[in-house]
């Protein structure tokens, strides 16, 4: 899946550096597999984020170390539902790459997380005065710089689990011919079944379905709004994102929906930097099988629209049970959310941030 094709740009990264000192990648907040290749492969991760995003002013000057290799970046995070300024970083990889290539020194591979933004790719595809997140369609035929492009099917065309690709533009995945990948090669059935699947739906009913769950990721953003929760980092949010993160102070919202059956990634140190701000909170993706009908279990309704049914029935809730004790103390505190009857394993996952824990 995801974290195969992943691992298969590191490798294609890492392989085609020259030997002599530990490399480095520079990347915003990717996703965890990346840390995962950075042990695998030996090279370094150096992140250089401003609200969730890769800061591609902080880029353009480290970018000229000798010792990057490559820039790691996402059309869509699974942390919180943004998307990196693409184009913006193709600018910064390129003009450095016209620098390299006329000193005889090694190119910048760019690297780019597609596996979670089909949705976000049928919304942003460069036509009609719409801006671009296809990397490959911005970067046209004449880019010096190699790309490599990520991309999961089976999170998108409903195709076995697994099914995942990485493309890259000439010479950046040559270097792991003969390389041993353990379980990155789908079997011949699941490719037949991926291609019966595009043929049935076709290009028109992908886009279709996607449109429509754009227009249901819109009554997300409104429903946790109405409950009083903030969305994160709601500026770099890009058309299409079919991920959805809310600020839970305490997590309180989160433990009352998990007892009613919703599951989500939970997030802690939301902004580090500002440590008054609220640091809890979760994140939530949906694919169009979130739009199913559920019949007589959910009463006619569809999982999302149970979802948002129970959300604003969690945040009533919890507006009728806030105390004046819970008050005294800060939302991130331990007490705050004891007192709160929030999520305390928010609070311990902070504590893996620190060192010598």
């Amino acid at each position: 899946g995801g974290r195969s094709s992943r691992a298969v740009g590191g490798g294609g990264v890492a392989s085609s550096a020259a030997a002599g000192g530990r490399v480095r990648v520079l990347t915003g907040n990717p996703h965890l597999a990346v840390e995962r290749a950075e042990r695998r492969f030996g090279f370094e991760l150096v992140r250089l984020y401003d609200c969730g995003t890769l800061d591609t002013r902080r880029l353009a000057v480290e970018i000229r170390d000798p010792r990057v290799v490559a820039v790691y970046s996402q059309t869509l995070s699974y942390t919180d539902g943004i998307s990196d300024d693409l184009e913006a970083i193709l600018a910064i990889v390129e003009a450095e790459n016209e620098r390299r290539s006329g000193a005889g020194l090694p190119l910048v591979t760019l690297v780019n997380d597609s596996c979670l933004a089909f949705c976000v790719l049928v919304h942003n595809d460069g036509r009609g005065g719409r801006g671009c997140l296809r990397l490959l369609d911005l970067a046209g035929a004449r880019c010096t710089t190699p790309l490599i492009v990520t991309l999961d099917a089976h999170k998108h065309l409903g195709v076995d689990k697994g099914v995942s690709s990485c493309v890259g533009s000439p010479g950046t995945l040559s270097h792991l011919a003969g390389s041993v990948r353990v379980g990155a090669q789908p079997t011949k059935g699941m490719l037949v079944r991926a291609l019966a699947d595009l043929l049935l739906v076709g290009v028109d009913g992908y886009t279709r379905i996607y449109r429509e769950l754009a227009e249901q990721m819109r009554r997300v953003e409104a429903a946790v709004e109405a409950a009083g929760l903030a969305v994160v980092h709601r500026s770099h949010r890009a058309a299409g994102s079919s991920v959805i993160s809310a600020e839970d102070p305490a997590g309180v919202l989160m433990r009352k929906l998990k007892r009613r059956g919703h599951s989500f990634a939970s997030l802690f140190n939301l902004y580090p930097s500002d440590p008054a701000r609220c640091q809890y909170g979760w994140s939530l993706s949906l694919t169009p099988y979130a739009l199913r009908d559920l019949g007589g279990a959910g009463g006619g309704a569809t999982a999302l629209e149970v979802f948002l049914r129970d959300l604003g029935r969690a945040a009533a809730e919890a507006r009728a049970a806030d105390s004046r004790l819970a008050t005294l103390f800060s939302a991130n505190s331990l007490p705050g959310i004891l007192l709160r009857g929030g999520t305390e394993e928010l609070y311990l996952f902070t504590l893996l941030w620190r060192p010598g824990l």
